[in-house]
């Protein structure tokens, strides 16, 4: 189990739509109306000289696709590798699921009866889970067809906001909302459950995807640099990880939100990966694509910049996979969301020296 930084939040909350089960709330970092005070935390004041030292590496593009004719992107939403290098991408706006070959070839396109905004909860062996968010149901592809489905538990409450992530012998259920207490429970094979933590705060705080990291469960906050940590047995509350390192252009107005100063909190991060022992995480930028590497211990120990970065404020990409085709050289899968639906695949080769994860 790692441990970390405990963080202390204020209890600020806003009302979110059940529309958002699509994305994560708040304002963007090019959209956000922004505060003269560009005052900061201390911590994220650190976070800030610790990321001034590093120098970015590239991100170079290989391949991307809005998807050949008669099967275009939509809305494009999540996105896993097999470990063969297949990708998988949700599209909510389809209901559908997109596999791509490892050259970034078209497959096939997978639609199925009763998905319903399908996000990638996990792959085991040969068998895609996938959650419908609005269904509130888990279906189990075999080459694209449901050997199996079941629902979330009806006694549960439902918040706006839910996820649900997969390991190979565990199914994890997280669900947020404003008007009740979010949790984060533990399902057995057949949807019972059988562990439950709550995540006290506001809707906010807890917004964001579900990943499971080596021996521990990652519960993503878009808002906050911060992860909480739990055991695979939900235990134990969960611990609160601050990711050292991490610097933003919207740091000041999450700065401002929490002490009461703004309406809304910017989204920070909209997903992250574990590859290893590290964290890749997407860190939202007005208009290029930025990823940071981070530890175990939640320290950032690089930063990933895509060629030639430039302003667009209809940018957004909304959810990144990881694979390592080989030691020292990574891919990363990004879906966009805006300006066009698209999915861009990327890597980065590790510098001479640098430690693998």
């Amino acid at each position: 189990m790692m441990t970390g930084s405990r963080f202390s939040l204020s209890t600020f909350s806003f009302s979110i739509p059940l529309f958002l089960l699509l994305t994560l709330a708040g304002c963007l970092p090019s959209s956000c109306r922004r505060t003269e005070s560009r005052a900061v935390s201390p911590a994220d004041s650190l976070s800030r000289r610790i990321a001034a030292q590093l120098t970015p590496d590239t991100l170079r593009l290989l391949w991307q696709t809005a998807g050949p004719e008669g099967h275009r992107l939509e809305f494009p939403r999540t996105a896993r590798f097999a470990p063969d290098g297949r990708l998988f991408v949700s599209d909510v706006e389809r209901n559908s699921v997109y596999v791509f070959a490892g050259g970034g070839a078209f497959v096939e396109e997978t639609t199925w009866e009763g998905a319903d905004v399908p996000y990638l909860a996990g792959l085991r062996a040969d068998t895609l889970l996938v959650f419908s968010a609005e269904a509130r149901r888990l279906d189990f592809l075999v080459d694209g067809t449901p050997a199996r489905s079941l629902n979330t538990p009806a006694a549960l409450p439902r918040g706006p906001l839910q996820y649900l992530a997969a390991t190979d012998d565990a199914l994890y259920f997280k669900a947020v909302g404003d008007d009740g207490e979010g949790y984060l429970a533990r399902l057995d094979e057949h949807g019972a459950v059988t562990a439950r933590v709550a995540l006290p705060g506001p809707v906010w705080r807890h917004a964001g995807l579900l990943r499971v990291w080596g021996d521990s469960l990652l519960s993503l906050s878009g808002y906050l640099p911060v992860l909480d940590v739990l055991s695979p047995d939900l235990a134990r509350p969960p611990d609160s990880m601050a990711l050292v390192g991490f610097d933003s252009p919207m740091l000041p107005r999450t700065y401002a939100f929490l002490h009461g100063d703004a309406y809304e909190a910017p989204l920070l991060s909209s997903s992250a990966a574990p590859v290893g022992n590290w964290l890749f995480v997407l860190n939202l930028r007005p208009g290029w694509l930025q990823i940071d590497v981070y530890d175990r211990a939640g320290r950032l120990q690089h930063l990933l910049v895509q060629e030639d970065p430039g302003f667009d404020p209809n940018f957004y990409p909304v959810d990144l996979a990881a694979h390592v085709p080989e030691p020292g050289r990574f891919e990363f899968a990004i879906v966009t969301g805006k300006p066009n639906p698209t999915v861009k695949l990327y890597h980065w080769q590790m510098p001479q020296g640098a430690t693998s994860p």
